[in-house]
């Protein structure tokens, strides 16, 4: 029974460190990108596409309900060195009630990696909350799975 349980917490600790990565490789990756972005980033005009939105699900606090949605902009630009780029990203409500098909749109990228770029009101593809949730469910496995491990290594007798 002890090897078992031995791989049975040690999978549940392995489990916990990628739910624990997924939830936190992207805010990392935000991070480091906008210190990128502010050291060596370069602006250039781009045009919006398109605009669009999204249904976003809806909360409840107190008994009113509110509708969430998503606002996104597709959109093109030219870097310095005459490449084409088109992203998407998705930006505030207030960002979006401001941009206009066919209008100008600010961008800000990494002259050596292009496609990596933003722009004004821009917000992360990943929320809070989806963040918060994968970050709690993962210490609730290696939590579990490191306290099984130590209970088999602490308790477990050598065999003979």
């Amino acid at each position: 029974m002890t090897p078992f349980a031995l791989g049975f917490g040690g999978l549940f600790v392995v489990i916990g460190f990628i739910l624990f990565t997924a939830a936190w490789l992207p805010v990392w990756n935000d991070y480091r990108h906008g210190k990128q972005f502010a050291a060596e980033g370069a602006i250039s005009p781009g045009m919006v596409l398109t605009k669009s939105r999204a249904n976003a699900g809806s909360v409840t606090v107190l008994g009113v309900t509110q509708q969430l949605t998503d606002y996104f902009v597709r959109y093109r630009f030219t870097t310095h060195s005459g490449k084409t780029i088109e992203g998407d990203a998705k930006v505030t409500s207030d960002e979006w009630g401001l941009l206009e098909e066919r209008g100008f749109i600010k961008v800000r990228y990494l002259p050596d990696d292009p496609a990596t770029n933003e722009v004004s009101g821009q917000v992360s593809s990943r929320s809070h909350t989806e963040s918060l949730i994968f970050t709690l469910i993962g210490v609730v496995f290696t939590g579990f799975g490191g306290l099984t491990v130590f209970i088999v290594l602490k308790n477990g007798k050598p065999a003979r």
